[in-house]
């Protein structure tokens, strides 16, 4: 049942006398030719609100940060939707996606787990978002400058993935990047254009805003979008960072946003879309910065949080995201909690673990489901002889960070154990395990490295072997560590401490040493 409109709360007057943000914008749009021969009325570019939905919560993750954020465990994303960033330009490659410059999408896959852990995401209803941009990197925009590679680069992540929400942050020197947003436009007007590959997805614009709203370069990412025929989600508003200490952080964020709905107003009323109330309330979003912001002074306390959630409820706002699930944690020991710490892992104030996404998280409204990018979905491979890591052996002893497939599912060990089955996980916190995804069809058994014959003696059953001494095994090299006769080299792989034999070669599952 549809909700009636409401007219938009008043802005709030000018703080101080300053350059019209509209001037300064059209002066940008002239300087950074936005139009490009486009018409500057369109219609219907801001996708249409019949109904107006409950606010929904996903928290931002950041995927290559350390310690990895287990988002794809329901216990330690209570949420059930995340924003997974950034893709970002390969520093080799600047039309290669990747993430966070670290990894391309198929080294992601590898290192992260990061396919087998979305499929393991969204097998239990959760669904997911990409981030493109970011502070830290190069976007795909700046550094790709062939629009239609631009455009494939952005619809291949999707396919990738198998997701239908893309999230553009642009922020940074990308702002002013005048050449970039026009490749973005382009690039996403190709994409969302009936038939195109992004036809029937959910495209959001992340921009930082101020005490007064969003500056003449974030309206300009939103207009340049706009008159590409963009068909955007909505906007979504970085509530963050405002560069001086702020009492009332709630108040603040809370006036940001009402100033950005009536800016949004305004350019959809000048580009032909003329929302209103509630409607335009469902194209706007908000990202805060849990805990301590970065700059000093600025903190979002489990009070704020509490005020932010019920505005954004209360206004039928579309989305409300924050900065961080990885940051959703207290710094230091629980009992020598660290206040005012600025981290990429913990708040930097007084909570207890996921205590932010617990209040969030009562917001009930969803982002997307996974089926509207065209292409087949995921399957799982459940047979043993594909595994990709080694099979789970209950008399084997497994480090931190050993990962081992168990009944078609990868686990991966938290700390050091040995017969602890990991299907027994009744408590993902208490577990020496975590659950990444099932097998992913067109996964391969391990491999190994062998090395040819004659580098060192074969072993034998009937050999005496010292400490030290070197064989081969099934080509694969091994080294004695304490005198024994008959003792197979393969028994390093069930068991390593009690072997005499240690393992040469890597073994796909076990991590770095």
């Amino acid at each position: 049942m549809s909700e009636p409109t409401r007219p938009l709360a008043p802005t709030p007057p000018a703080r101080h006398r300053r350059l019209s943000p509209w001037r300064v914008l059209v002066a940008l749009l002239v300087l950074g030719g936005v139009a490009y021969g486009v018409p500057l009325v369109v219609h219907d570019n801001l996708t249409s609100a019949a109904e107006t939905p409950a606010t929904f919560f996903a928290p931002y993750v950041d995927v290559t940060a350390t310690p990895t954020e287990n988002f794809q465990v329901a216990a330690m994303d209570p949420a059930r939707q995340a924003v997974l960033g950034f893709v970002v330009a390969s520093p080799t490659d600047p039309c290669q996606p990747s993430w966070g410059g670290y990894y391309s999408l198929t080294a992601a896959d590898q290192n992260l787990d990061l396919r087998l852990r979305i499929t393991q995401f969204e097998s239990t209803g959760a669904s997911v978002a990409v981030s493109f941009g970011g502070r830290a990197n190069t976007p795909l925009a700046s550094g790709c400058t062939v629009t239609a590679t631009l455009a494939s680069d952005y619809a291949n992540v999707a396919r990738h993935y198998h997701v239908s929400t893309l999230d553009f942050d642009v922020e940074g020197s990308a702002l002013t990047d005048t050449a970039a947003t026009r490749r973005r436009a382009e690039a996403l007007a190709i994409d969302t254009a009936p038939g195109g590959p992004l036809a029937h997805a959910h495209v959001w614009l992340t921009v930082p805003g101020s005490l007064e709203g969003l500056g003449a370069a974030s309206l300009a990412q939103v207009a340049s979008l706009l008159s590409h025929h963009v068909p955007l989600a909505g906007v979504n508003v970085m509530a963050m960072n405002y560069g001086q200490p702020v009492r009332d952080m709630a108040k603040a964020i809370e006036t940001t946003v009402t100033d950005t709905a009536a800016q949004v107003q305004k350019l959809a009323n000048q580009f032909g879309d003329g929302l209103i109330g509630a409607d335009l309330w469902a194209h706007v979003g908000v990202t805060v910065m849990i805990g301590q912001n970065d700059s000093p002074g600025e903190v979002v306390s489990l009070t704020d949080a509490s005020r932010i959630a019920g505005f954004a409820r209360a206004n039928h706002l579309a989305r409300l995201s924050m900065w961080s699930l990885n940051r959703d944690a207290p710094c230091g020991a629980s009992s020598a909690v660290e206040v005012g710490v600025l981290s990429t892992s913990c708040s930097g104030v007084s909570q207890v673990g996921l205590a932010f996404s617990r209040v969030f998280d009562r917001l009930s409204g969803t982002m997307t489901s996974a089926t509207a990018v065209s292409g087949t979905p995921l399957a799982l491979d459940t047979s043993p002889a594909d595994a990709p890591y080694p099979l789970w052996q209950p008399q084997a002893t497994y480090v931190q960070g050993y990962k081992v497939v168990r009944s078609g599912y990868v686990y991966q060990a938290r700390w050091y154990n040995s017969g602890s089955d990991p299907t027994a996980t009744t408590d993902p916190w208490t577990s020496p395990w975590v659950l990444l995804g099932p097998v992913l069809v067109g996964a391969h058994p391990p491999t190994t490295t062998t090395i040819p014959a004659g580098t060192y003696p074969q072993w034998t059953a009937t050999g005496v072997y010292r400490s030290g001494d070197r064989v081969l095994y099934r080509g694969e090299p091994y080294q004695a560590k304490w005198y024994n006769v008959g003792a197979g080299p393969s028994s390093a792989l069930v068991d390593a401490a009690a072997s005499p034999w240690r393992v040469l070669f890597s073994i796909p599952g076990e991590p770095p040493s």
